[in-house]
């Protein structure tokens, strides 16, 4: 709950920003709220329900229910207005007399905006059904909601006990930290209020400073705990399945939910602990553990980092209190108190006695050799009942093996391996604790290196397998392994006739899923029919050609198509058989630049969807095709069809993403993005993906955490390091950066990784060191024009201008082959008119910006690549325009500060000008 005072300065600095542009909002607020972040989350908040909800809010300010309920105002003919108390996140407060019974009151009124939403209404009605199930001198009483109607608009509302005091919240900013002597009264009242709720069966969720109430002060003081809005049932129970939110969801308030609440896991009564345990941290420190400039990034460093003890700001208190609430605070919900009695027993100073601590003598010695006997009867279990499974399965399937030296086989094999990841993936119900490694992230990995697959992969469990030929049969034998021990956990064996091949894939997933010990779903099997494919021998060509086409080489794309045509001959109705062959000439384009592997794509996708229209791949190949063509918009249509008709298709959801991110279409492409992370929150690729998209528009302090729950995921994996690592370095934390790449590199020797290091090295003056990187990084990726044109900055730098040359001239010409088939691709164009003016050919560098159009013209990143080019060909003027147009758009100066290039420009007056009109800071998206 806020103030009025408090809810006044929201409204004024609302009212003030509310009209400018989505530019100039970030530098208003960072001005106007003199430091305080929790009023600027606030107020964007606030300022992006604006938006969304059509600008509801128009007006001279904020319009809130105090409009309708003045002073004297009699409500549904019985409670009469006071006064407004304060105002929280979806209603304002006001305190009301009860004409009926007498007395005062509390009476809570959801916005009249927002009156009609079905899923506010029952969150209202849930507070009461909740909060009357408990009744304690430490949580606010709740009796009944209400409805009023009045000039056609209906209002409805909680009454509740009249509590008269401050928040915790308000009082820390008031006053600050709070000594032992009023702190420990407190947090004793706390617990006993969390421990009443979880007694009735009831979890509170959004425990925070805000929602505790303090009257009195000293050891006097009485501790209130107000809004169960968005509490649930802790037992299983028919109330349960209407609960507000089910696993999986994540609400309550960002910077004091638990790792678990933000993941979307199971949530129990350690996460109302872990809570109370950033309540009593910032009680007597004065700030949070996590305390970050954006709520989500600092809900997000909880995931991967322990905090600060908090006697390290408050050193009047004694190391129990450190120990109290650190563990209150442990990631793991099992490390955790087990109850908020076990809490307020440590508070005391009491330890919680262990479960045997007074048996007699003669019954420890029956205990050490019931042990004995026990660990006995586990070895002797272990050789006959499969182990356990871990109750968060992260899946790695890994490429599948063939007993022999047959190309063919082993392809067949490999295809195997993939369908099973994606059927596994599609399985639906199967909770937020499970995640299937995608087969993208699976075929990156070194292979014949399954010890490092649980760290590279993010996985806990691995299935493998083998197939053989003999006698005429197919026999696949398939393994569960542990990821870290790679000891063997369950095994199933698949024997079929070699003319059942077509039956293969189901009879996998079906024995795949009995070993991880999922339900399948009706109809999750008969993928592939056998009357589909009457033709003998068309299945197993195109499962060998699968196989070959997913190793995306060139060699191996031949084979593909030579195999998937054999499938079609057999089968000309095969319809995945040509949605295949389609991707693969579509491949072969993109390797070759050659025109005539396009045409063939679209021959071959027009075929297939005239055979079946409502398969994901063909939609997928034709998205491609469409983007080749430069028909954004049609492949964007191809895109969304695609992950429609299979949502649990990575591939389409990544491309789709990116192409709305080509389009301009932010929001779209975040959203995405972000609804992965809820939908998989134990994935460190949703993570990495989401952290390269803020990467790309420059909102660091947003990546950052994303990048690091990533390599706290799989910290096997080199690409979120080497993330981290270009981020650090486009922020001038050159040090960081170094640590971070070499660490990414000592996984894996990558493209990337050389290249993000070789720029550090540049940045700090080492250029010859940097082009040795820079060198490695071209050699392991020839084809990525970005790679010749970073490391011709290298050699210019190090007084190496032949060489130079030659690297921006292999720049420009991979540019160019692209550009033949993407005439309009913005940052293709945007690269090569750089390069260009490396080269000093300045009509061709002017000609090329020229052609960049749309919202991309506008984008931070290409302004500021512009000034680069003009600033290089002698255009000062029109690189100092460029440069404010860039940091109006939200670059920040920071990297401007960084750049080589712009040397002599940071001398020139009118840079400094530019200067001292900006602040730092840059919008948050």
């Amino acid at each position: 709950m806020m103030t009025p005072e408090r809810w006044s300065q929201i409204k004024d600095i609302f009212a003030a920003v509310m009209d400018r542009s989505a530019e100039e909002r970030q530098s208003a607020l960072t001005e106007a709220c003199h430091g305080d972040t929790e009023l600027q989350a606030e107020l964007r908040q606030l300022l992006a329900q604006n938006d969304e909800m059509g600008k509801f809010l128009d007006g001279d300010t904020p319009p809130s229910a105090a409009s309708l309920l003045n002073p004297g105002y009699l409500l549904a003919e019985r409670y009469e207005i006071v006064a407004l108390l304060g105002s929280g996140g979806m209603g304002e407060v006001y305190e009301a007399e009860d004409r009926e019974l007498g007395g005062k009151i509390a009476l809570k009124v959801i916005h009249p905006q927002m009156s009609f939403d079905p899923a506010t209404l029952d969150r209202f009605r849930r507070e009461v059904q909740l909060a009357r199930q408990v009744t304690h001198p430490n949580v606010c009483r709740v009796f009944d909601i209400g409805h009023h109607h009045r000039q056609g608009r209906e209002i409805i509302f909680l009454t509740m006990e009249l509590v008269r005091g401050e928040t915790l919240s308000a009082r820390l900013k008031r006053a600050g930290k709070i000594g032992f002597e009023e702190a420990l009264p407190i947090a004793l009242q706390l617990c006993q209020a969390l421990g009443a709720a979880h007694q009735a069966g009831i979890l509170h969720r959004d425990f925070k400073c805000g929602n505790v109430m303090l009257m009195g002060s000293g050891a006097a003081t009485r501790t209130v705990v107000t809004d169960f809005g968005i509490a649930r049932w802790m037992r299983s129970t028919e109330d349960a399945a209407g609960a507000l939110t089910t696993q999986g969801a994540i609400f309550g308030t960002p910077a004091y939910m638990s790792p678990e609440q933000i993941q979307g896991k199971e949530l129990t009564v350690a996460t109302d602990i872990y809570s109370l345990g950033l309540v009593l941290y910032e009680m007597i420190a004065g700030r949070r553990p996590f305390q970050d400039e954006s709520p989500w990034a600092e809900a997000l460093k909880r995931l991967t980092e322990n905090p600060v003890e908090p006697g390290a700001f408050a050193p009047g208190f004694s190391r129990s209190w450190n120990r109290i609430i650190l563990q209150c605070l442990a990631r793991d919900p099992q490390n955790r108190f087990a109850s908020t009695a076990e809490v307020m027993a440590a508070l005391h100073g009491k330890r919680n006695p262990p479960s045997m601590a007074r048996e007699h003598p003669g019954a420890a010695i029956l205990a050490g050799l019931l042990i004995l006997a026990v660990a006995i009867s586990v070895v002797f279990r272990a050789h006959i009942f499969a182990r356990s499974l871990p109750a968060e399965k992260h899946i790695a399937v890994l490429p599948f093996k063939f007993a022999g030296n047959d190309p063919a086989n082993q392809a067949t094999a490999y295809g195997l391996a993939e369908s099973l990841s994606g059927n596994l993936s599609r399985l639906q119900n199967l909770g937020s604790s499970t995640w299937v490694v995608p087969w993208q992230a699976v075929k990156e990995r070194p292979a014949n290196d399954d010890s490092h697959a649980g760290s590279s992969l993010g996985a806990n469990l691995l299935v493998t397998g083998q197939l053989e030929r003999r006698n005429g049969h197919l026999r696949l034998t398939a393994e569960l392994k542990d990821a870290n021990t790679l000891v063997m956990l369950r095994s199933e064996l698949i024997d079929i006739p070699e003319a059942e091949v077509v039956t293969l894939e189901d009879r996998l997933l079906e024995r795949s899923a009995a070993m991880l010990q999922f339900n399948l779903p009706s109809g999750a099997l008969q993928h592939l029919r056998v009357s589909e494919t009457p033709a003998p021998g068309a299945y197993e060509f195109y499962e060998q050609g699968k196989g070959y086409l997913l190793r995306l080489t060139p060699e191996d794309m031949d084979h593909a198509i030579d195999l998937l045509h054999r499938a079609i001959e057999k089968d000309p109705g095969f319809a995945l058989a040509q949605a295949h062959l389609a991707f693969a000439y579509e491949w072969k384009y993109r390797a070759t630049k050659e025109a005539k592997w396009l045409d063939q794509a679209r021959q071959v996708c027009a075929q297939a969807m005239s055979l079946n229209g409502k398969l994901s791949p063909i939609h997928v190949t034709l998205g491609l095709v469409r983007e080749d063509l430069g028909d954004l918009d049609g492949s964007i249509k191809e895109l969304e069809q695609a992950w429609q008709l299979d949502p649990a298709n990575d591939e389409a959801r990544n491309l789709l993403s990116q192409a709305y991110d080509q389009a301009g279409r932010l929001l779209e492409a975040q959203t995405l993005l972000k609804d992965a992370i809820q939908r998989n929150p134990a994935s460190w690729i949703n993570y990495n993906d989401l952290g390269v998209f803020y990467y790309r528009h420059q909102q660091y302090s947003q990546a950052e955490p994303l990048f690091r729950a990533a390599t706290e995921l799989a910290p096997g994996n080199p690409k979120a390091f080497y993330n981290l690592g270009g981020m650090y370095a486009v922020q001038g934390k050159f040090k960081e950066a170094e640590t971070v790449l070499l660490r990414a590199i000592a996984i894996k020797p990558t493209a990337g990784a050389y290249s993000n290091l070789g720029t550090v090295l540049r940045s700090q003056g080492r250029y010859e060191e940097s082009a040795g990187m820079l060198q490695k990084a071209v050699e392991l990726g020839p084809g990525d024009y970005r790679l010749w044109s970073n490391l011709g900055n290298a050699y210019a730098l190090a007084g190496n201008q032949a060489k130079a040359t030659q690297a921006y001239e292999k720049a420009i010409q991979t540019i160019e082959k692209t550009l033949v088939r993407q005439p309009r691709n913005g940052p293709l164009l945007q690269s090569l008119a750089l390069n260009y003016a490396k080269l000093h050919q300045k009509d061709k560098a002017l000609l090329t910006l020229a052609k960049i159009t749309g919202a991309m013209a506008h984008d931070p990143g290409t302004l500021f690549d512009s000034a680069m080019v003009y600033e290089l060909i002698g255009e000062r003027q029109r690189a100092l325009a460029a440069l404010h147009a860039a940091v109006l758009a939200g670059l920040s100066l920071e990297r401007i500060q960084s750049t080589s290039t712009f040397n002599e420009l940071r001398a020139d007056k009118r840079y400094s000008r530019m200067v001292d009109g900006h602040a730092v800071d840059k919008p948050v998206p």
